[in-house]
């Protein structure tokens, strides 16, 4: 009946809202990750370019990029997931 309904209609939005959630945790999870991960690159980096070392500074960019790729790697299984 339309008490059934209502209460699948409940369900329904609970759900989304449920996701939604879920979704902005991850995020913020996924940023203080990124963040921590910036904070080494940037220490790396100065140390790097204190030393004009052309292959320190390579290996921190290497280092930087891959940063950037795990995340994005960790983000399309996240979205598929």
């Amino acid at each position: 009946g339309i008490r059934d309904k209502n209460q699948a209609l409940n369900y329904l939005r609970m759900g989304s809202r449920i996701d939604a959630v879920a979704q902005r945790l991850e995020t913020a999870i996924r940023t203080k990750d990124m963040s921590k991960a910036m904070g080494k690159v940037t220490k790396g980096m100065g140390a790097a370019l204190k030393s004009m070392d052309v292959e320190k500074i390579s290996k921190v960019m290497d280092d930087f990029e891959k940063q950037f790729e795990d995340m994005d790697v960790r983000a399309g299984y996240m979205e598929t997931a």
